[in-house]
């Protein structure tokens, strides 16, 4: 017959084991304040109940029960470790070790903290890593961060510590609210597809994509924070990018439905500690609103930069022959420009005048294309002059006197 085998590890005991076996018919318990450090390799096929500390220094095969639900389990190894229990509940999970730490079971669960201290989790396709509600963050960077796809329950700022390839890139969502929340993130170094800049944007980077689904009940929209990191925002370095006039830039981030989709920008309302092409944390100016079954895909991105008051762009040339469309029409740039008051008149050098509108849709969006408007023939090339009056929305008025040339 066989007997169950009682071991237990009371405060203020710390017991050390270069190699730890435990049968089939024996229970480990460690109690509150006791710590159990296994310096070699752990192969549990009996019952541990753990409500103080579990150190762990080498692999963890467990074919049977682990309950952990009060206490710690440390990973401290100086090399990678492998853990495959297949389902895991633990108070503290915290990892600070060298190498990776590859969790190999199907369901891990965290009820108050998750700390990266040095060393990467990292969790195959399949497998389910759950931050509870109750759960906190604490630590992550270039050297210890979650490489694969973390599950984060409840309301609140959540921040998912995720990294890939070397690369500690966190996403926080600033203002999650609603019932049953349950929400996963991931993180790709590399898009494997060229992302597709919307109009606003003058190209989306490849360098980094996060993923966020909504996998149980639902939320207000929330806004997005990511810190990035070993970028290149350069407008050359694009693979697919678009031509749009402008003077400034920012970083801003981007969102689409599909990796390979067409990218919108969320804006940028703040930038921190940052270049603006390589690294910083920023803050977008507008939410997302995470839909059940829907996938929602992040990346950096550059845009035009558009102060508050607005601005404009007039040009100096422009040439109906020009081999760029958008070069072969005389017209008025802006954003936040007023359609009420525009008035904008073009002259010869005789005087007269050869165009006029008043309508900044269509000074923007058509322009002259140096002919007479009167009479509809080519005006010849040359200098020509122009007055142009509007406000802008905030009611700036402007007004503005120039030449520009026209090319043939």
């Amino acid at each position: 017959m066989n007997r169950l085998i009682t071991i237990l590890f009371f405060l203020p005991l710390i017991l050390s084991a270069q190699q730890l076996y435990i049968p089939s018919n024996a229970l480990v318990h460690i109690s509150d304040g006791a710590n159990l450090e296994v310096g070699g390799d752990l192969e549990n096929n009996g019952v541990i109940q753990n409500n103080g500390t579990l150190s762990l220094y080498g692999d963890w095969l467990i074919n049977n029960n682990f309950n952990g639900l009060g206490g710690r389990l440390q990973f401290l190894g100086s090399a990678d470790q492998r853990i495959s229990p297949p389902q895991l509940t633990v108070e503290d999970f915290i990892v600070n070790k060298g190498g990776e730490l590859l969790l190999t079971g199907d369901s891990y669960s965290v009820s108050n903290r998750l700390e990266l201290d040095f060393g990467n989790i990292v969790l195959p396709d399949g497998s389910r890593f759950v931050l509870e509600s109750t759960a906190r963050v604490y630590e992550g960077s270039n050297a210890s961060y979650f490489d694969g796809t973390l599950i984060i329950r409840g309301s609140g700022i959540k921040t998912f510590p995720l990294g890939s390839n070397g690369v500690y890139a966190p996403v926080t969502l600033l203002n999650v609210f609603g019932l049953n929340t349950e929400i996963a993130a991931n993180f790709e170094r590399d898009n494997a597809v060229d992302p597709v800049p919307g109009d606003s944007l003058l190209g989306v980077s490849h360098l980094g994509l996060w993923e966020i689904e909504l996998l149980n009940g639902g939320t207000d929209p929330t806004p997005v924070s990511i810190d990035f990191s070993e970028e290149n925002l350069e407008l050359g370095d694009f693979r697919i990018n678009n031509d749009i006039r402008h003077r400034v830039n920012s970083p801003v981030i981007a969102y689409a439905s599909d990796p390979a989709g067409i990218y919108e920008s969320l804006g940028v309302k703040s930038l921190m500690n940052s270049d603006s092409l390589t690294f910083g944390t920023i803050e977008s100016e507008l939410p997302i609103m995470p839909s059940l079954g829907e996938k929602i895909y992040l990346a950096m991105a550059l845009a035009p930069r558009i102060p508050e008051e607005g601005l404009y762009y007039i040009p100096e040339a422009f040439s109906p022959q020009a081999s760029d469309p958008k070069n072969q029409t005389f017209k008025i740039f802006g954003e936040r420009i007023s359609e009420d008051g525009f008035d904008l008149q073009i002259y010869n050098r005789y005087g007269s005048i050869v165009y006029s509108t008043s309508s900044f849709t269509e000074a923007n969006q058509n322009g002259w294309n140096g002919e007479n408007q009167r009479t509809g023939a080519e005006e010849p090339a040359g200098v020509y002059y122009y007055t142009v009056r509007f406000q802008f929305e905030t009611g700036l008025p402007v007004q503005q006197k120039g030449a520009f040339y026209l090319v043939k």
